[in-house]
């Protein structure tokens, strides 16, 4: 990510934050749609504002940003199945489009590249071979 992507990210977060329950409710729906996952796409919603919530802030940091996904993926409720761009950061950005007034395709571009980031991380984490399952 860039130094602008990061920024962008980070100063939108607020936005993210102020339209919290419409966000979590069209995330639900909208990974309803992309999978059926056998989690309630809800509790996975949630799961997903709260992990983001705690890393967003720790983007330019990658070792502090590493660490903390651990311990998140540890809490993945789905443990044959890790958080992915192709459906989370989808899902997210279709329910960022719909609800945030701020949104626009500067931001969408650096969300796209924070959820790269950020899935890649988490799915590290969850699925890792030395996890106690």
């Amino acid at each position: 990510m860039s130094p602008d992507d990061l920024q962008t990210v980070q100063r939108s977060w607020t936005a993210f934050l102020r339209h919290r329950e419409a966000l979590l409710s069209s995330l639900a729906a909208h990974l309803r749609d992309l999978t059926p996952a056998p989690i309630a796409a809800a509790h996975r919603a949630c799961w997903l504002f709260r992990a983001v919530e705690e890393l967003v802030e720790l983007l330019p940091e990658p070792s502090r940003l590493e660490l903390h996904a651990r311990h998140l993926g540890e809490t993945w409720p789905d443990k044959l199945v890790a958080p992915s761009y192709a459906v989370d950061g989808r899902a997210w950005m279709r329910a960022a489009d719909e609800c945030l007034d701020v949104w626009s395709p500067g931001i969408e571009a650096a969300w796209r590249q924070a959820w790269l980031l950020l899935s890649e991380v988490l799915a590290a984490e969850t699925l890792s071979p030395f996890a106690d399952y």
